[in-house]
């Protein structure tokens, strides 16, 4: 059942402080080459604390509730079937509230000291104590990419409370790697290289697309940019608002 408050497509926006012309252009790269980069973001944002993690991020604030959201993250989007993305592995954020900052970084503190111990894990005899899978290991690392600070250094500010984005997010750790010869299908993640510089990518299929949304003066160019998916095509001004 669909629920005025959730939305049923995860949207990913872009235009993030930059020109409508350059949000267009990462929207057409994304379409056209059926990819979605993972950029490196962080997790906490306290002096003494800032993780971060290789992710890309979506939301499932439904269009007509997103004005807030696209004045921070841009008006340009491409919005994929929930249910899809479940099954690649996207999850819902944890988000966290000030008190609990403690045990978090005492968690990450304790995922990185056995990182340290699981890389010379095979060299270590088996009597010896604190023994834990491989599966055990990464399943505890993959976790803790899903956290995410309630407000960024506790700010009352709407400005500041990560809450409200209702983030979804696919990290390079919990997305199945297309290494070796294994093909890049879609739901893998693999290294991409363009003019030299390595990028962390996860590839969807064209099916997996609901709609891709853009301002009016961009629906020719938006158009074109569907036809190619075979989805929908929303224009902000009249799903979102201006």
């Amino acid at each position: 059942m669909m629920r005025r408050y959730i939305s049923n497509e995860l949207v990913h926006w872009t235009g993030r402080k930059g020109s409508d012309d350059s949000a267009f252009q990462a929207l057409a790269a994304i379409c056209d080459e059926e990819v979605l980069r993972l950029t490196f973001c962080p997790q906490y944002v306290q002096e003494e604390f800032k993780p971060v993690t290789a992710m890309v991020c979506f939301t499932d604030v439904p269009l007509q509730h997103s004005k807030v959201h696209c004045g921070i993250f841009g008006r340009f989007g491409i919005a994929f079937h929930k249910q899809k993305m479940i099954a690649y592995g996207a999850n819902p954020v944890f988000y966290t509230v000030g008190p609990n900052l403690q045990r978090i970084k005492e968690i990450a503190e304790l995922t990185a000291s056995l990182y340290e111990y699981y890389r010379d894990q095979k060299w270590r005899k088996d009597f010896e104590p604190y023994q834990f899978t491989d599966a055990q290991f990464l399943s505890l690392r993959e976790a803790t990419e899903f956290s995410q600070e309630y407000s960024y250094k506790n700010a009352d500010s709407a400005d500041y409370v990560t809450y409200y984005q209702r983030e979804w997010r696919l990290t390079f750790n919990s997305l199945e790697f297309a290494g070796g010869s294994s093909p890049h299908s879609p739901g893998k993640s693999c290294f991409y290289v363009r003019d030299e510089k390595s990028y962390q990518i996860f590839k969807f299929a064209a099916e997996d697309v609901a709609y891709i949304i853009v301002p009016w003066r961009y629906f020719w160019r938006g158009r074109r940019l569907a036809k190619k998916l075979k989805c929908g095509l929303k224009i902000y001004e009249i799903s979102v608002g201006t």
